[in-house]
């Protein structure tokens, strides 16, 4: 495969802001890549863009530029052109054109992009229930994400599943409160002004609801965020849990201890602050689930090399890193250390399918998507396609 043009432009992403897309042309045809962007980030991700998106298209075409004529035959020949990219692309530019390259790569070889990074896996969906935090108002609860999967041998037995949970809620929370009008946050997450425990419920009864009718094994999970709202050294709470609104770090262990063990939580992630890895491994050491580092690790073979003892679970997020050969990287050593593999979209996602694909060939357990949303829906849909 011969790159005979190649260009980038802005476009917008999910949550109506600007990313940048990389076309490129070979005499297979036209391919194209995108980067998604993170609205809760953690400190140790790369920034997606370090110049005005204006500046990056323009200096980033003028880099790309010297691309033409660039043979690509294997994976190897796109690394190589990762540790090209200067360190101020390094993010949402880098991604976007790995990507592109991926694509056309993968139709040059007739395979599909997972065949260029490994073997064929059932990876199941971890989908948002109820979101919070971030990526809502003051009204919504302060958990980020209230998470339900399907544990199968089978894809669409999972998703249906979950996607029957996913319906059960919501017609538990339009009997429940007149908050909820319908609305979701960008990842497609149910949203009304039910508290923290009140949303945990309402999911937990679903699930029930469900199991009941269908005998399906259907786990819950939060994702905490904690780091979002961990301030002058405390968990500070809009809605109380258990009574509390300002929790210390102890505290805050006790409580997602707490959580786990009343709502039989498969799945705990950022549970405490992204600065401390002890509070990981005391709840990892007194709950039966899976305590998932994002925040944590951010997708970082240094730091999942030094902290992986405090976790038994790690999620994968490529935009974290913006280099395919980095989180290559990582997948082998979560791999190395027995961690359940997690691949994640981010809340500002564009509309290709790619990532269902990087779960599959790198062997992930579970890819964390939303179950409402056409940039999410894709995602599913070619999960579904490989499968």
């Amino acid at each position: 495969m011969r790159i005979v043009d190649i260009s980038c432009r802005k476009i917008l992403n999910s949550n109506t802001n600007y990313t940048i897309e990389v076309k490129v042309h070979t005499g297979d045809g036209i391919f194209r890549g995108s980067s998604p962007a993170g609205e809760s980030t953690s400190q140790y991700e790369v920034k997606q863009f370090k110049l005005s998106l204006d500046s990056t298209v323009s200096k980033f075409n003028a880099f790309i530029s010297k691309l033409k004529g660039r043979e690509i035959v294997s994976m190897n020949d796109i690394y190589s052109i990762e540790r090209e990219v200067p360190e101020e692309f390094i993010g949402g530019p880098s991604l976007s054109l790995s990507y592109a390259l991926m694509y056309a790569l993968s139709y040059s070889l007739k395979q599909e992009p997972y065949q260029l990074l490994g073997g064929k896996h059932t990876v199941l969906p971890i989908c948002k229930m109820i979101g919070g935090g971030v990526h809502t108002s003051d009204l919504g609860m302060d958990i980020q994400e209230i998470l339900v999967t399907t544990l199968s041998d089978n894809l669409e037995e999972s998703l249906d599943g979950t996607i029957a949970v996913y319906n059960e809620v919501k017609r538990l929370l339009s009997e429940k409160t007149l908050s909820y009008l319908g609305a979701v946050d960008p990842e497609g997450g149910l949203v009304s002004a039910l508290d923290n425990y009140e949303s945990l419920k309402i999911v937990d009864k679903a699930v029930g609801n469900v199991i009941e009718r269908t005998g399906l094994d259907i786990r819950m999970g939060i994702d905490a965020a904690a780091s979002t709202f961990y301030r002058d050294e405390k968990y500070v709470y809009k809605k109380p849990l258990y009574g509390k609104k300002e929790l210390t770090r102890q505290e805050q262990i006790d409580l997602m201890i707490k959580l786990a063990n009343e709502f039989n939580l498969y799945y705990v992630e950022d549970p405490v602050d992204e600065n401390f890895s002890e509070g990981y491994k005391e709840i990892m050491n007194h709950i039966d689930g899976y305590v998932v580092a994002d925040d944590l690790t951010a997708t970082e073979t240094e730091r999942l090399e030094r902290l992986h003892g405090s976790i038994n679970a790690t999620l994968i997020k490529p935009n974290q890193v913006g280099l395919v050969w980095k989180f290559v990287e990582y997948s082998k050593l979560a791999d190395k250390y027995n961690l359940l593999k997690i691949v994640s979209h981010r809340s500002e996602e564009t509309n290709i399918g790619i990532l269902s694909d990087i779960a599959v060939g790198l062997g992930a357990r579970h890819i964390k998507i939303g179950i409402n949303r056409g940039e999410r829906i894709e995602k599913l849909n070619r999960l579904m396609e490989l499968e």
